[in-house]
């Protein structure tokens, strides 16, 4: 959910940043920003946005690079068979695709493997060297994985030599490789450590070229491979790895690869400005489908191909095979969220095994959990006694470090701080889990996780968001890991309206009012929390400034990111829902609740267990650090009426309105029994007279008595008005007839009093239901 903690503060020094600003000829917010950033100095900013002239570390300051330069050198003069041993995900195609083109442009005997994610997992295995080295490779060249291939590598040590290089954390015994080429090597000299995969090869590939040739200059060709690996490997965009997508964003729209611009053709982008943000969330996933789905070396075929034709081919069966691995991810995500709901307690982590779950898939799906519950995911897939799992961490939690201390319970893992895979038994799974959970507790600080947004600036009241300012931040791209682009907020803005939109209604479109001006705003899925929203909600909202056009009209869009209600109030008096799932999954939290009822036995049905006190409408919640206030049935007073509300300002919780038009319906109808209309009226006097007429003589208990009666129902009230009228007498529980003359109701005393009485009972009862969320806010002081 985006509601979360925006924090406040103070925005940087303006005077420096305009002066920073003049002497760089450049805006005073694109200086801000870096000044929040602790870029301080001319030079410093300027080598930041426009690059260095020697932007690229020096290959050779890489462990073991002398000694795998000179062995594939050897490979190549010798015509050995090489064998660039890759990854299935973009970083380990691209890395792979790239040292394939490039070795081959060196008149290497050279092709490339990419194991089956389904049937051979991730990284080395020695059933795959074996036949490697029976098909006559003599020299076997990791890109993206191999580190922690002890086993395999010792396997084949003797048969092959295999340089490994990787960027993933080392174990503490590295395999016995010819060669090991990854800066995450305590003793590697290497001056950045954060390289993708793709960039680990692509320094390799720089090393060779210099070795060769003898050249200064350091080798870039093909950069825009680097470029797509690096931004979808989601590695920090500083340092070497901004040089690297800075300048192959670049080339990336003058591509000799025939593949890559059909894939740019049928997603859309072809002829556009090719953004971080493209190779995210429009490049990166159609060429990860195939790997997800069928097999990696598509995608590698796709961008190393000559072939128009097969080019036009391959990229249109990538696409296809991504609108299909849409669909599993909502289908796992759907179960997974239905097995989620079975579970007592939500509160550490997420541990989820399905026998049928697509193993290309889950890592989309626990990345998506992750966002939603603000915990880390594993989710493992079945098959025979072995499982496999796709792990997705919150920031605060080193993954590996955490799966470090559950090893006993796995056959292998791998990976690094935010993301990970693993193997295990399938009997071992209950095991871990528990031990899992348990150390993500022992790691996390009491109370956990609560995500925090804290916004490079705060948009001044006397300020506008404008195409220039979006146009001015441009100059900061390109933006991804450890260099978010500029996240500016509103301190108070206004909700003025909204609505779900897309295909499937899982979107949200704002309006918000911020200093007189309108801005449109949009929050990517969240149509299912459309009832945590009100018109008028004030709060602080978090955003990155967009420029949308839509028929040549260029226009702000504002992406939220975050939320802070003042007033959090989640109103699902008119929505279909499942009351009894609703509270149960605010109790899975471990968050303290109230829940308000007229009925405590409405709770005993519920049969839910959590950190909860039952109070009845009318009382006051004291305790200010409660997190969750639930209205569960109706009231039976006007608990929104300014004395009865039970909410003190202090108390900064959320409010669950889940009494609904059903509840009101029946309340209703029970007023109109307790409280009858003038027809009613008349009906039950013909009834009763008609009795009398019979009967001579009535007893009052008898009809009172609704089960024996049936026709009409029957109260002392109404007995009293009748009395009052008198059109009966009423003497010691007996009933007669007195008189039939006309007499107007209004004329009963009783009857004044109960209309009075409806009358009010209906305005609660209106009052209930109609009194908006906006209103509510207001009286919480």
């Amino acid at each position: 959910m985006l509601k979360r903690e925006i924090i406040r503060k103070e925005n940087y020094n303006w005077d420096r940043a305009e002066e920073l600003a003049v002497q760089l000829n450049i805006s005073p917010l694109v200086t801000g920003v870096l000044l929040n950033r602790n870029m301080t100095e001319v030079e410093e900013i300027q080598e930041f946005l426009y690059g260095s002239e020697e932007p690229f570390h020096d290959p050779f300051l890489l462990k073991d690079m002398s000694k795998a330069v000179g062995r594939i050198l050897e490979a190549i003069q010798n015509k050995e068979k090489i064998t660039v041993y890759g990854d299935y995900d973009v970083d380990g195609i691209t890395a792979s695709s790239l040292l394939y083109m490039f070795l081959k442009e060196q008149g290497a005997l050279v092709d490339v493997y990419i194991p089956n994610r389904k049937d051979e997992g991730y990284g080395l295995n020695i059933d795959a060297l074996q036949k490697l080295f029976s098909r006559g490779t003599r020299l076997l060249i990791t890109v993206d994985c191999g580190v922690s291939g002890n086993k395999e590598v010792a396997a084949v040590a003797e048969k092959m030599d295999i340089i490994i290089t990787d960027h993933h954390m080392p174990p503490e015994e590295l395999p016995a490789a010819y060669a090991i080429i990854n800066p995450q090597q305590k003793d590697c000299p290497y001056p950045f450590k954060k390289l993708a995969g793709v960039g680990v090869t692509f320094k390799l590939c720089q090393g060779i070229y210099q070795k060769l040739t003898q050249e200064k200059e350091l080798w870039t060709d093909k950069i825009e491979f680097v470029a797509m690996g690096t931004v979808a490997d989601i590695v920090p965009l500083i340092g070497e790895n901004r040089e690297l997508v800075r300048r192959g964003l670049k080339r990336i729209t003058h591509t000799k690869s025939k593949g890559l611009m059909e894939l740019m053709k049928v997603a859309g982008v072809a002829g556009k400005n090719i953004t971080g943000e493209t190779i995210g969330f429009v490049i990166a996933p159609r060429l990860n489908a195939v790997g997800r789905l069928e097999h990696a070396m598509s995608a590698v075929e796709l961008l190393t191909t000559d072939d128009q034709v097969r080019a036009e081919e391959i990229a249109q069966k990538l696409n296809e095979e991504n609108i299909i691995r849409q669909s599993i991810s909502k289908k796992i995500f759907a179960e997974a969220e239905a097995m989620l709901r079975q579970e007592e307690h939500i509160k550490h982590a997420i541990v989820l095994a399905k026998d049928d779950w697509h193993a290309g898939v889950v890592g989309i799906v626990a990345s998506r959990l992750v966002d939603k519950y603000n915990l880390p995911a594993i989710l493992i897939t079945m098959d025979g006694e072995n499982a496999k799992g796709s792990c997705r961490s919150i920031p605060p939690l080193n993954l590996y470090a955490a799966l470090e201390g559950c090893k006993e319970y796995l056959l292998q893992f791998g990976g690094h701080h935010q993301a990970a895979g693993l193997t295990l038994k399938k009997s071992d799974i209950t095991k871990f889990k528990e031990a899992f959970i348990a150390k993500v507790k022992a790691m996390l600080p009491e109370g956990g996780y609560v995500p925090r947004v804290m916004p490079d600036y705060f948009v001044p009241f006397d300020k506008k968001i404008t195409i220039k300012t979006i146009n001015d931040l441009a100059l900061l791209e390109p933006c991804g890991a450890e260099n978010s682009f500029p996240i500016f907020a509103f301190a108070a803005a206004t909700l003025t309206n909204f609505y779900t939109m897309g295909r499937e209604k899982n979107h949200l479109k704002l309006f918000l009012n911020y200093a007189q001006n309108q801005y449109k705003a949009v929050v990517w899925n969240e149509g299912e929390n459309f009832s945590h929203y009100y018109v008028g909600e004030k709060g602080d909202f978090a955003f990155v400034p967009k420029c949308n056009v839509f028929q040549g009209v260029e226009t702000v869009d504002l992406h939220l990111v975050a939320f802070k209600p003042f007033r959090h109030i989640i109103d699902m008096r008119h929505n279909n829902i499942s009351k009894k799932q609703t509270v149960k999954s605010i109790l899975q939290t471990g968050e303290k609740t109230v829940i308000y009822v007229s009925n405590i036995k409405a709770i005993d049905q519920l049969s839910v267990k959590g950190n909860f006190q039952v109070c009845s409408y009318g009382s006051k919640v004291v305790e200010p650090n409660i997190k969750n206030v639930i209205f569960y049935d109706l009231p039976s007073i006007d608990v929104l009426a300014n004395d009865n509300f039970p909410l003190e300002g202090n108390v900064n919780a959320a409010l669950y309105l889940l009494y609904n038009n059903k509840e009101v319906l029946a309340a209703e109808q029970e007023l109109s029994k307790l409280y009858p209309e003038k027809n009613v009226m008349r009906a039950n006097y013909k009834y009763l007279i008609k009795l009398i007429k019979t009967q001579s003589v009535v007893k009052t208990n008898v009809l009172l008595d609704y089960e024996k009666t049936r026709e009409c129902f029957f109260t002392e009230r109404i007995l009293a008005i009748f009395a009052e009228l008198n059109f009966i007498n009423l003497v010691n529980g007996q009933i007669t007839f007195k008189s039939s003359a006309h007499n107007d109701l209004v004329n009963s005393p009783t009857y004044c009093k109960m209309k009075d009485e409806y009358r009010e009972k209906k305005q609660v009862l209106k009052n209930l239901m109609n009194t908006t969320a906006l209103e509510i806010s207001k009286k919480w002081k």
